[in-house]
């Protein structure tokens, strides 16, 4: 390796070596190949033991707030010896940085019960952390590693403001990223055999498209056999859930995973998941991934992909086509500097990482700063509310400074600007059907799941219920969200049966009783409903729109139809025409209940809106959004579809006046 050092070593060396029953590692495996340093007299000393009476580590000052790290050198031991380490300082970028490996991990319930030697004292960490340490030290030579627990002092604010500002830099400067997924458990080991095995048909088989009537001639066990469970299960491990991951991994193109005595590089996985699950799509849509039944990994990888412009946006051209395994150094280095590309913003990063979860919940925002364009400086002394509203008045703020200029040169501001269509992203994924944090009801709760996929990003054509002009979106600090639109009318009568995956008892039972609820509801007001015409009734006009079977199943007809996957319960995939997990998590009805308004309206809105909720067409907006009269104002509930208006057909109905309202 380019960082080891030859020394020639005493008789003395020798002896003490073996006498402290130090082997050389034997193990030619990528999986072994840490940064090692040279060796001496000290670095093979065995390590000091933790005593009651031994003090506790404190940290130093960094040596430069804008590039100081400190970094880790796990001094050489083996099995359960006590791990100790050397805190050194270092600097992310220059001349005198020292190379490092990037630790990424999970810190479990981030209790801080073990103990490790730090300097000749001791420090606490979590048990997750000295698992990976033990895992990556070294029996003869010193490992140098960075890892955010010991690497940052996070009882100090100020240092880890300033650290978590640098992290994206931190981990693409590192020589790799090592992934602990943590010991074998829960047959494990089994999953990581079929790895390997799926690893070898990419590698030396050349195949890439794997049906399940190709198990047998591969050698694979059949489908339901206990080693998908186990695979399914190692790619369900709580480190592909964390919110963090997706920097630490995006960022570098090194990228190995550990899980015991196993590894596997980012590439390799990515292959034996494109087996398991077909191809990812090319194009860059941020509601690819509202399906919750996709694996977590596939979300991540996305994103990664598209920081290396493998995935494209509709609007900017294809690259050529690259294998899965195209090395970091093809990229064409203009592409990724130039500053006028298509680069995700944070909303975008937001919205594709809703599922991942954070120990603190303002990590949910942080933990993406190094990946997007934004002005956010991090604040651990902010609350986690004040985070999301911070950056919800940044999204408004943005519509308002751009609609100032235009305004200056006398030009009208349209729906589809960048900044006007993120606003109205935000608000669809906000109100109080994604809510459990106390904010205002028109600012998102990044740590909930959405309730349901939002109806914005349409099903194969967008809607325009609020038209081509642009009303009334400005903050004012004392007042609230202030929105200009027509009050199109009142909730009369609206569902109970909640559609999700999450739901107890037989899906498809659920799906019967959400439908026939559905009938009942639009049964004595199909006639005349303002949705109805001539030759299509509202409720079957509703149903042809939605891409609904006539039994309340998505079919998604414009859309590729996701293959089943081999880590897919057999059970919730029947068929193409009534697919379970497709209908419970991208069909429209998740999360939605039918509702029939006091003129006969009929559509879907959120589940756990009330009978005296109000439908508001916002001016500019594309779908219409369920209201709640609340402290001289309103909050939001979510979005809403109304058959015969989502083209903007109640703009120009008599009696509907615009007028301004105030979201609290």
């Amino acid at each position: 390796m380019g960082s080891r050092e030859v020394e020639f070593y005493t008789v003395r060396d020798v002896v003490h070596v073996f006498a402290n029953g130090f082997i050389p590692p034997i193990s030619s495996t990528k999986s072994n190949t840490f940064l090692i340093l040279s060796s001496s007299e000290e670095s093979i000393r065995s390590p000091p033991q933790i005593h009651e009476d031994t003090p506790d580590f404190r940290y130093g000052l960094l040596q430069s707030t804008k590039t100081g790290i400190r970094l880790a050198q796990i001094l050489p031991g083996s099995g359960n010896k006590g791990i100790a380490i050397k805190l050194i300082d270092s600097h992310v970028t220059g001349r005198d940085r020292t190379t490092y490996d990037a630790l990424s991990y999970t810190w479990g319930d981030g209790a801080r019960t073990k103990f490790i030697i730090c300097n000749g004292r001791r420090l606490a960490v979590t048990s997750t952390l000295l698992e990976a340490l033990q895992r990556f030290r070294d029996r003869s030579r010193v490992v140098t590693l960075w890892s955010d627990q010991i690497c940052i002092c996070q009882e100090r604010v100020k240092e880890r403001n300033n650290q978590v500002q640098m992290m994206g830099e931190i981990y693409r400067s590192a020589r790799k990223v090592v992934v602990w997924l943590g010991e074998h458990y829960d047959d494990s080991k089994a999953g990581m055999q079929l790895a390997d095995q799926l690893r070898n048909i990419l590698r030396y088989r050349h195949f890439d498209d794997l049906r399940f009537c190709d198990l047998d001639a591969y050698g694979l066990p059949g489908r339901g056999h206990k080693k998908w469970k186990a695979l399914a299960a190692v790619l369900r491990r709580p480190w592909f859930w964390r919110t963090w991951v997706v920097q630490e991994v995006v960022l570098n193109p090194n990228v190995e995973i550990v899980l015991g005595a196993n590894m596997l590089t980012w590439e390799d996985l990515e292959g034996i998941v494109a087996l398991l699950e077909g191809p990812i799509p090319k194009i860059w849509q941020v509601d690819q991934v509202f399906s919750i039944a996709e694996l977590p990994f596939s979300r991540i990888n996305r994103i990664r992909l598209r920081h290396r412009r493998l995935i494209t946006s509709p609007t900017t051209p294809a690259l050529p086509s690259t294998t899965f395994t195209t090395a970091w150094t093809e990229e064409p280095r203009i592409l990724l500097e130039d500053d006028q590309a298509d680069d995700p913003e944070l909303l975008d990063l937001l919205l594709m990482s809703r599922g991942l979860g954070t120990t603190d919940p303002r990590d949910k925002v942080y933990a993406l700063l190094g990946l997007g364009k934004h002005d956010i400086v991090p604040d651990y002394q902010t609350s986690p509310e004040d985070v999301f509203l911070e950056f919800a008045q940044h999204q408004i703020g943005s519509v308002t400074d751009i609609r100032s200029r235009k305004e200056q040169l006398g030009v009208e501001m349209g729906v589809n600007e960048r900044e006007v269509r993120r606003a109205m992203v935000m608000l669809s994924c906000a109100g109080r059907q994604n809510q459990q944090r106390k904010l205002p009801s028109w600012v998102p709760d990044w740590t909930v799941n959405l309730g349901s996929r939002p109806l914005i990003f349409g099903l194969g054509k967008r809607y325009s219920a609020g038209g081509s002009k642009l009303g009334m979106l400005d903050y004012d600090f004392d007042v609230g969200l202030q929105l200009s639109g027509i009050l199109l009318d009142t909730v009369h009568h609206v569902g109970s049966v909640l559609l999700d995956l999450d739901v107890p008892g037989d899906p498809h039972t659920l799906i019967t009783e959400w439908w026939r609820e559905a009938q009942q509801i639009a049964f004595e007001r199909i006639a005349r409903s303002p949705g109805s015409t001539l030759y299509l009734d509202a409720f079957e006009a509703m149903r042809r729109r939605l891409q609904l079977c006539k039994h309340g199943y998505y079919l998604d007809e414009n859309r590729t139809q996701r293959r089943n996957s081999f880590l897919d319960d057999a059970d919730l995939v029947p068929d193409a025409a009534h697919n379970v997990v497709q209908t419970l998590t991208l069909g429209p009805t998740r999360g939605r209940n039918m509702f029939a308004s006091s003129t006969g309206y009929l559509g879907l809105v959120p589940h756990g809106t009330r009978e005296g909720d109000v439908v508001f067409v916002v001016r500019g907006a594309d779908v219409p959004y369920v209201l709640r009269q609340y402290e001289g104002g309103y909050e939001l509930i979510g979005e809403a579809y109304v058959q015969g208006i989502m083209e903007g057909e109640g703009l120009g109905m008599s009696g509907l006046l615009t007028q301004d309202i105030v979201l609290r």
